[in-house]
This record gives C-alpha cells, structure tokens and sequence, in this order.
C-alpha cells in the first residue's frame, strides 16, 4: 500500500469516500465546509477503489443522474488535487478502512468522511473519527474530534 508515502502533514489527512465526493460534486457539501468543520489545515486522499467506484458509475447508463453525478466527483476530485492511493483491496469500503488504519498506525491525524452508516461503525471500532452529512441540519458533524 502506498500509504506511507503521504507521510503525516501537520494537518488531517481527510480519506474521502464515493458518497461524500458525489455530494460535494452536488453542491449539497461546499469543499469549504471540511476546512470550517475541521478547523484545521488538510489534505484530501481516497484509494483508488473509489476512483474506479465513480468510473464505474460514470460508465452506466448514458442519461442517467448517477453518471452525471460520477462524472463530476471525478472532475471534482481533479480540481481539489485529491491524493489516489492503491490499496491491496478493492472493494471500496475495505479500501478506505485499510488506507484509515495504514495511515493511523503511521501516527497521522486522519478522519474518514463518509455518511455510510456500516463503515461509520466499522472506523469508529477502530478508533478512526468520522465526518459525516447530517442531511437534517444541513451540516457536517465529527464523530469524536481526531484533533
């Protein structure tokens, strides 16, 4: 894996997952708002099992809201310069918990931004903090503060 070739900055390293790059390619997640919510300095990484996740998606029907969604995480991704990482696995979810734990047990302060209920708990029972949608009151909420 090539987690150790980001190194630990002096800020979060914030893994991103489809979900939540498909959301801010939305405008429903400002990419402003993961500065103001973290209220530190960060960098945006995702393995590349996300990547093929979305391009997989931008490939499937030619009208659909899914593919146009894709299309614009992946140029999203592109212009906020996020950081892709191979991981052994490919499955995203698994990918992202492997980059979460690689990147923790190098000392990075590191926190996993996804609304997926599943892999919320998955991180949490590793000691991962989470950045999740709260579609309710329309903002971003840690889970615990990784600061």
């Amino acid at each position: 894996m090539e987690a150790n070739r980001l190194g630990c900055s002096k800020g979060v390293i914030v893994v991103l997952d489809t979900n939540t790059l498909i959301l801010m390619a939305a405008g429903v997640i400002p990419p402003s708002l993961l500065a103001e919510t973290l209220e530190s300095s960060h960098e945006l990484v995702a393995p590349t099992a996300v990547k093929e996740e979305l391009e997989r998606l931008s490939a499937s029907h030619p009208r659909s809201l899914t593919r146009r969604r894709a299309r614009a995480a992946l140029n999203l991704a592109e212009r906020l310069s996020v950081t892709w990482v191979n991981t052994t696995l490919k499955e995203a979810d698994d990918a992202i918990e492997e980059l979460a734990r690689a990147l923790k047990a190098e000392g990075c302060r590191v926190v996993v931004a996804t609304s997926d209920r599943s892999l919320r708990r998955r991180l949490r029972s590793i000691g991962v903090p989470t950045l999740y949608y709260r579609e309710s009151e329309g903002r971003l909420e840690l889970d615990w503060s990784p600061l």
